[in-house]
């Protein structure tokens, strides 16, 4: 048995119509041809699947399950490309990301995720807290799909980009630090060092 998806398309296009002239149109084809497709699908199928005469047809028994039957396959099949489709493009499936103990709590990072979440529902994210160096290994095997990390020396395997910067501050008390006069025993100097954030 060799049935193609297009002899269901015929058979359904002819079961809807009920007319082998209205379907050859809806399908852009000449009327022979299909009549010619739908009797090498009966005789496939082993059944009659419309009861012709010179004035009418109608779908058999055999017609009306066949029906059923060919519809539920082609929407499943529809669906099997659409969710292949979206793989393809990263609308589904999981992402693996490893991240700094820090990382969700920088409102950037945050942001991103809620919008990711909202614009790929169908996407799991799994997410992994681990140190900056600890990330490296497991994004080199494919354990993790991206990395959140500080800015560090990256192995040439990885290709990274460098997603925000921010400070960082270093706080003591300035008699501490030997401040200047006039600052005051109780005052505070602040260092400020940029630190940047990775995505890789």
């Amino acid at each position: 048995m060799n049935i193609e998806l297009r002899h269901l398309r015929y058979f359904i296009a002819v079961a809807e119509e009920l007319h082998f002239g209205h379907a050859a149109a809806r399908l852009n084809i000449s009327q022979p041809p299909l009549s010619q497709q739908i009797q090498i699908l009966e005789q496939q199928i082993g059944a009659r699947l419309f009861a012709r005469t010179n004035r009418s047809v109608s779908l058999t028994e055999a017609g009306r399950q066949f029906l059923a039957d060919s519809r539920q396959i082609l929407s499943q099949v529809d669906d099997a490309a659409a969710r292949a489709a979206r793989l393809h493009h990263g609308e589904t499936g999981e992402l693996r990301i490893g991240f700094t103990s820090s990382a969700p709590f920088i409102k950037a990072v945050s942001d991103t995720l809620s919008t990711f979440r909202r614009r790929y529902p169908d996407v799991h994210i799994q997410t992994r807290e681990t140190n900056t160096r600890e990330q490296i290994v497991p994004l080199n095997e494919g354990a993790l799909d991206l990395g959140l990390m500080r800015n560090t020396q990256l192995p040439d395997t990885l290709a990274w980009e460098r997603v925000l910067r921010e400070p960082l501050l270093a706080m003591v008390k300035g008699a501490a630090a030997r401040s200047p006069a006039g600052t005051g025993a109780g005052a505070v100097r602040v260092f400020r060092s940029p630190c940047g954030y990775r995505a890789v």
